[in-house]
């Protein structure tokens, strides 16, 4: 798979956004997390600075300890960081008390995790309702409910639980009710990784067209460069720290993107890349 030829083209976006666009939907500035493990502090991120434009596409990556799912439950607002902020929409998660942060999060971030974290009692459309419903906004649920399980093709599987469902099809539940909710951005940790390499690349390419369609801001987390190479732009992560970041749009095909991150972070390239 080259990026150029597989990948829709990297046109600008038609945002959808509610706030001044002016407002950057995400924005890190200096954030540093420790935690402890016996007597030993490790300091998972260290002074890490980010932002993410309106309606762009983002990928984070690293190796494993790199730091970057702990960058992403910061800017989910599931972990607090040492110190340092997290601005969504211009809104400072860091001054919110646990409730308000619990709300703000319901409302404006969406997140998509590698388990899918369905609930197995629920059919695939309670299981995406599930956000909204439990805000109290459901005026126009059902009407935003058929075009997501038509837009995801998921119209015919929408009575079914995750157990009668397929890897992929569990997913794209999981991306539906992270959207449902109009959130200013999708925050994605290793979306792929409990799905085979062909339904991987097909959720990808999901991600992708709907950052384009709809301007949905999307940051995913990733340790693949088969995953990274559909975003408009990658994060480098080493050691809690930003090494680099660049456009994948330079990169002629995934070989050559994986090459130029195996020398970035100093490694020894991979004996094959799945394209």
């Amino acid at each position: 798979m080259t990026a150029a030829a597989d990948q829709p083209g990297k046109e600008n976006h038609g945002i959808m956004s509610t706030t001044g666009e002016s407002t950057p939907p995400l924005e890190v500035e200096n954030l540093t997390k420790r935690f402890r493990q016996g007597n030993a502090v490790i300091e998972a991120l260290k002074d890490v600075s980010l932002t993410v434009r309106r309606g762009e596409f983002v990928a984070v990556m690293g190796a494993s300890g790199s730091g970057k799912s702990t960058l992403l439950h910061v800017i989910a607002g599931l972990t607090r960081p040492d110190r340092g902020r997290v601005l969504i929409d211009g809104q400072d998660l860091s001054a919110m008390p646990d409730r308000r942060l619990t709300l703000f999060r319901r409302r404006h971030v969406g997140l998509v995790f590698q388990a899918f974290n369905l609930i197995p009692t629920l059919s695939a459309q309670d299981n995406v309702l599930l956000p909204i419903l439990a805000d109290g906004h459901d005026a126009d649920a059902e009407q935003r409910l058929e075009g997501l399980l038509a837009r995801l093709e998921l119209t015919q599987r929408r009575r079914h639980r995750p157990d009668a469902l397929s890897g992929g099809e569990q997913q794209r539940v999981a991306i539906a009710r992270a959207i449902i909710g109009d959130p200013s951005i999708i925050l994605a940790d290793e979306p792929t990784g409990s799905l085979d390499s062909v339904t991987g690349q097909s959720i990808c390419r999901l991600l992708q067209e709907l950052c384009k369609e709809q301007g949905r801001t999307t940051v995913v987390v990733t340790h693949e460069p088969a995953v990274a190479v559909w975003a408009e732009r990658i994060v480098v992560l080493k050691d809690g720290q930003v090494l680099t970041e660049f456009s994948t749009e330079k990169f002629r095909d995934l070989h050559e993107l994986a090459a130029h991150y195996q020398d970035v972070v100093g490694a020894t390239p991979a004996t094959e890349v799945q394209p």
